[in-house]
């Protein structure tokens, strides 16, 4: 019997790929990219988990929509003439950007990653306090 090892053995998920899903060099390399900087970012925070491996590779795959969409509106502009009638309207790709952001923020803010959700996710460390004078003068009376 020959064992074979598993990636995602160390609570990580394994990384999807990339190249199966997307036919851009582009589009690979952000996926990549952006799979270590969230895996990276769960870890030190000790919230990476198997379990996240769907809701990471979703917001892997939201973001590399927005950024491709994104180029696409810096290009064309956010407002654009329809076809037939030439009316401005809003373009859909700039429709698609904002579908993606809040996508995006929903993911992150399940996963901890925003910087309200990582205060509320993460126990703070407090310092010491500073001594004042009321505490010692009360301090005296419990004596």
């Amino acid at each position: 019997m020959k064992l074979t090892s598993v990636e995602g053995g160390d609570g990580a998920p394994p990384e999807p790929d990339w190249a199966s899903q997307y036919t851009d060099e582009l589009d690979i390399v952000e996926a990549k990219e952006r799979w270590g900087i969230v895996t990276r970012e769960l870890r030190e925070a000790g919230t990476l988990a198997m379990v996240n491996g769907h809701t990471v590779q979703r917001l892997v795959e939201f973001y590399v929509v927005y950024r491709r969409v994104a180029r696409q509106v810096g290009e064309l502009g956010a407002i654009t003439r329809a076809r037939r009638t030439k009316v401005p309207q809003t373009s859909p790709y700039w429709t698609v950007m904002r579908q993606a952001d809040e996508h995006i923020r929903m993911n992150e803010a399940e996963l901890g990653l925003s910087p309200l959700r990582r205060n509320k996710a993460g126990k703070v460390q407090r310092g010491k306090k500073a001594p004042r004078a009321a505490d010692s003068y009360l301090g005296s009376l419990s004596k």
